[in-house]
């Protein structure tokens, strides 16, 4: 049990130094930082990922509320653009290809799940969410594919979004099969 413990607190040591280095090489201020750690929510320790689809996950319950399927589908869209420019930005300035502090890429992706959910409900949201970090994390092929051979900005964007789309083809395959969930 100690050597657990000892292994995981050198990773959480780890990942701190990581997020100091990634302050430190980007300006916090900044709209692209901003954007890309979707306001602070990707340099929460540890599973920044997990904390950037969380914030965005409930962004768009939000804007589902208020709105509607389409529209957060065409917020998807847009933050995917704006996603893309601020990562690059962000990028420019770093040696470090996909940051995990970067999470504008998982915020776009969970907006694109919960605007094409077969049905909005618990059930599916909750699942939404579970799978897509499943997929994002795992990075079955193409996924891992994706993010090793394309780069820059596109690459930490397009994986992503590749597991949104997996993760909605089981999503809709589910309730296809058994359409009372």
């Amino acid at each position: 049990m100690n050597h657990l413990k000892e292994k995981l607190q050198i990773k959480l040591d780890d990942l701190r130094k990581k997020r100091r280095a990634f302050l430190k090489a980007t300006r916090p201020a900044s709209w692209e930082f901003q954007v890309a750690t979707w306001f602070g929510s990707g340099l929460l320790i540890p599973a920044p990922g997990t904390w950037g689809t969380f914030g965005g996950a409930l962004f768009g319950l939000l804007l589902l509320a208020a709105t509607s399927p389409l529209v957060t589908f065409g917020v998807g869209c847009l933050l995917t653009s704006i996603g893309y420019l601020a990562t690059r930005k962000i990028e420019s300035r770093m040696n470090d290809h996909d940051s995990s502090f970067i999470v504008i890429d998982e915020v776009a992706a969970i907006l694109f799940v919960l605007a094409l959910l077969p049905v909005f409900s618990p059930f599916f949201v909750v699942s939404g969410f579970l799978i897509f970090r499943f997929f994002d994390a795992l990075k079955p092929w193409p996924i891992n594919w994706m993010d090793r051979e394309v780069g820059g900005a596109a690459g930490v964007m397009v994986d992503d979004l590749m597991a949104a789309l997996y993760t909605l083809l089981i999503l809709w395959g589910a309730w296809g099969l058994y359409g009372f969930i």
